[in-house]
């Protein structure tokens, strides 16, 4: 738990999660009147492997430009507040949508009915429409990207692992190039 404030600013409440890339946190604003809640995602360095590192720091970026995109032109993506550079980590401040991810709600409620499931799904092709509309696909859409905000509107989380549709790499041979897996196995 930090106590110090992040970047002068942004004053940690709680760990949200922790992965291998880094980790995401519920933080305050303190320079806003309203202390508005945001959730902070941080780029841990890979010491091991500088290029690798490399990739990451490149896609986090990535998910920031087109948070910085999407997310002011849709209520149903996260709004980009800001995106910083400390002590070897990145940082990408975006707006808490309150709420649960679909796979909470599953696991707490049971599985919807179809009627529910076909609502949540038709609530978020607009949203995909939009995505896509932009050339960019997600390309990690999964029960765990899904916030089911308050008044049940889902929000597409997570955009880490976008593609801009026109960036396919062929090789030499003429096949497609492969990278680091993108996505979530499986």
């Amino acid at each position: 738990m930090m106590q110090m404030l992040l970047n002068n600013r942004y004053q940690i409440i709680r760990t949200l999660g922790s992965g291998g890339f880094g980790d995401t946190f519920l933080a305050e604003d303190t320079q806003m009147p309203s202390q508005r809640r945001c959730v902070i995602k941080q780029l841990k360095p890979i010491e091991h492997n500088s290029q690798i590192y490399q990739l990451v720091q490149e896609r986090f970026g990535r998910e920031a430009a087109i948070l910085e995109e999407l997310g002011g032109l849709s209520e149903q993506i996260p709004t980009l507040y800001a995106y910083f550079h400390l002590k070897d980590k990145f940082y990408l401040v975006q707006e808490w949508v309150e709420g649960d991810t679909l796979s909470t709600v599953v696991q707490r409620q049971g599985l919807f009915s179809e009627s529910r499931a076909k609502e949540i799904l038709i609530n978020i092709l607009p949203v995909l429409e939009f995505v896509h509309s932009k050339r960019i696909v997600h390309r990690d859409i999964k029960p765990d990207n899904i916030i089911l905000r308050g008044d049940g509107k889902p929000v597409l989380i997570d955009f880490g692992a976008v593609r801009e549709t026109m960036a396919t790499v062929v090789n030499s041979q003429g096949s497609l190039t492969r990278s680091i897996v993108i996505g979530t196995p499986g």
